[in-house]
Parts: C-alpha cells; sequence; structure tokens
C-alpha cells in the first residue's frame, strides 16, 4: 500500500509539472515579451528577467522571484521603462547579483527614440531585492551620441562588475565600424572606459565568463580582412590587464558584412564550454568548443540558430532552436554533455513554435525560459522543465 500511495503521490507531481511547463507564464495579448533570462541567486532563488513592449510601445525591464526553483513566481517589479529600451538577443538586459544582495541591472537605451545612432548602456541598482531602483546612469561617462551596444556584464572576483561592449569608433568613414571596449567599477563606480580590441566585427553579441579559476574571459569576433572568426582575451587580474587575444577556433568563416550572432559561454568541469553559429564553407552550423579549442559538437542542421549553454558542477546542456521536422515550427533542441561525452539530440516537447531560450540546472532538472510566437506577432514567455 505504501509503494501504491508513492507511486501515485509521484505521479501526481509530475502531472503538475507537465502541466505547468505547458502553460504560459508572461502572456496578457496586449503586451509583447521577449528576451527571458534564468539566474541562480546565491541563497538558491531563481531570478527571471525579460522585457516587455505595451500598446503604446513603451518598453519595460521586468524582474520576478521565484523560491520554488521557477514554479511559481512573485509579482513583478519594473526596473525601467522606456520607448527606446533595447531588447534583442545582440543586447539582452540582466541582473548581475552582487555578493551583498545588491543587485545590478545593465541594459540598453536610445534616449532619443527614434535616433538609431545614439543607444547608450545603462545601470541601476537595488539594495531592497529589487523592489526599488536607483535613477539608471551610463556605464560610459563620454556623452558623444554615437552607439554602444551588443554588450555583456559580468561579476567579478572582488565584487566588482565588468561590462564589455562595441563602440562606433570616432570620425570612421565606414558604413558600421566600432571597437571593444570595457569598463569595470571600483567602489561600484564605474571608471573610465578602456578599449581592449581596436579592430573586431561590428554587430555581434559579447559573452563574458568568470571561469572556475577565477580568471576573466572575454570572448568575440573577431575581424581580420573580413575572416570573423571567434577571439578570446583572459585576465587574471579582475580585468586590470589582458592577454593577447587569440583565435578560439578556427572556422576561417570570410563574410564582407556582421553576421550579428555571437558567443555564449559557462564554466564547466575545470574548462569553459563556448557556443556559437559559424557559416564556414567546409562546416557551417553551430558549434560547441571547449576552453582549449577542442570541437566537441556541430549542429550542422540548415533551421539550427540561437545557440545557449549553462551549466552545472554535474552536467552541461547545449540548447537551441531547429525546425522540427513533423511541424516545420522551431522547436528548442538540447544536448546534455556529462565530462567529455555528449548524448543524442533531445528535444522539449512543449517548447514548440519557440525562440530566443535561456536555461538553468538545478539538480538534475534543466529550466529552460524562451519566448512562444503567437498568431498576434505578440510572444509569449514559457518555461519547460525536463529531468536530466
Amino acid at each position: 500500500m505504501k509503494t501504491k500511495n508513492l507511486f501515485a503521490a509521484l505521479f501526481c507531481l509530475l502531472m503538475a509539472q507537465m502541466v505547468l511547463a505547458a502553460q504560459p507564464i508572461l502572456d496578457d495579448t496586449t503586451k509583447t515579451y521577449a528576451m527571458p533570462v534564468l539566474t541562480r541567486s546565491p541563497q538558491g532563488h531563481v531570478l527571471l528577467t525579460w522585457t516587455q513592449k505595451d500598446a503604446q510601445g513603451v518598453g519595460s525591464f521586468c524582474m520576478a522571484w521565484s523560491k520554488d526553483n521557477g514554479n511559481t513566481f512573485a509579482d513583478k517589479n519594473v526596473v525601467f521603462a522606456s520607448a527606446g529600451l533595447g531588447g534583442s538577443r545582440l543586447m539582452r538586459p540582466k541582473i548581475i547579483i552582487k555578493n551583498d544582495g545588491t543587485l545590478v541591472a545593465v541594459f540598453s537605451d536610445r534616449k532619443d527614440a527614434g535616433n538609431k545612432r545614439a543607444i547608450d548602456i545603462l545601470f541601476s541598482t537595488s539594495k531592497d531585492n529589487g523592489t526599488t531602483w536607483a535613477p539608471p546612469q551610463p556605464v560610459d561617462t563620454d556623452d558623444t551620441k554615437c552607439v554602444r551596444g551588443f554588450f555583456d556584464a559580468v561579476l567579478l572576483p572582488n565584487n566588482e562588475i565588468a561590462v564589455a561592449y562595441l563602440k562606433d569608433v570616432a570620425n570612421s568613414t565606414k558604413h558600421e565600424e566600432r571597437d571593444l571596449r570595457l569598463v569595470v567599477t571600483k567602489n561600484g563606480q564605474f571608471q573610465p572606459e578602456r578599449v581592449i580590441d581596436p579592430v573586431v566585427c561590428d554587430c555581434c553579441n559579447i559573452s563574458l565568463l568568470v571561469d572556475s579559476k577565477g580568471a576573466l574571459n572575454v570572448y568575440y569576433r573577431d575581424n581580420n580582412d573580413d575572416v570573423r572568426d571567434m577571439a578570446v582575451m583572459t585576465s587574471t587580474d579582475n580585468a586590470a590587464t589582458f592577454s593577447k587575444p587569440e583565435i578560439l577556433y578556427k572556422d576561417n568563416w570570410r563574410i564582407k558584412g556582421c553576421p550579428h550572432t555571437g558567443a555564449f559561454s559557462t564554466a564547466f568541469g575545470g574548462s569553459n564550454l563556448i557556443a556559437w553559429f559559424s557559416g564556414a564553407e567546409n562546416e557551417k552550423g553551430l558549434r560547441l568548443v571547449s576552453e582549449g579549442g577542442k570541437k566537441l559538437a556541430i549542429i550542422n542542421a540548415p533551421s539550427a540558430k540561437n545557440a545557449y549553454v549553462t551549466a552545472n558542477a554535474k552536467i552541461a546542456v547545449l540548447l537551441w532552436e531547429q525546425n522540427a521536422p513533423e511541424s516545420n515550427l522551431a522547436q528548442i533542441a538540447f544536448q546534455k554533455i556529462s565530462g567529455d561525452k555528449i548524448a543524442e539530440t533531445n528535444w522539449l516537447k512543449d517548447a514548440m513554435n519557440a525562440t530566443n531560450a535561456n536555461g538553468l540546472i538545478i539538480d538534475n532538472q534543466l529550466i529552460v525560459a524562451y519566448e512562444a510566437k503567437n498568431t498576434n506577432n505578440r510572444n509569449s514567455i514559457k518555461i519547460s522543465r525536463v529531468a536530466l
């Protein structure tokens, strides 16, 4: 009888999780939702952030906490709202949790929503878990109107914040020319920016990663005479100095223009995993590469795109979206990495017509937040989960 009751309880729990996973958590049909990001706090709580746009075109950067691993979320708090708020995969807003619990939000905004040539990267802080936020300030104190974007931000081992971004090169005669810059806080205040690579690909997002050794890794797409391969530079002194940039993996992808797709990275098993897309003729597709440049996986399906990689201490997962054979709709696919072994491709069954996936691994469960495309062109946000 006890065994029977146990199986019944487990079945009910499984069904409850399946129902929850199949339902949108943000689906007000008057709003368009985008760019979900899942973050876990040092206390084990899950933070969900996203952007939403109302019928008047005003965008809001929002957040909500979950104390039960993403099964339920508290009411949202709005970090910042503006008609010029950025919310694309190339400039995804994020919130960093400092050691003392302070939240630091980093996001892009156009002060003049109609001026595409004036984008600022702003930051704001909260001392009360996101209930209230300080007035936003630019990370770059230069007031020149230009494009600053394609950024990433990370917490350094010394509890300061680093933000890397691409910025228009002054007086350039090219259509688009940007260099790679970095700003770092000192006692919570951003210091003057530095150029850390003067010639890079102009419109690909950056990935910052503090690895298991405490080193800061900057992954970005370089540009060497239109060969646009992924590069890395590393700092072991909290971004004071950097190693010479090196090509992470020689795709030899020559393209006269920016592909508008960068890398995502995570620390795993004493090394780093980096995922990105390359259109190289000899091996086109998404690739997963280790810290030392060892190729681990290639996803070469023509529709495969938007890779993301996440990990905990034991397991890593490569996520991407790809058209499902039976429906031709974009579905979230994933491969599990354990040690140096990569499992076969699997699918999030309920993540159909989905895009822009972002995930966490908690214990042995993969939790994925993503946009669900709707017929009214107003995407909702869903969360799916699967045992690994």
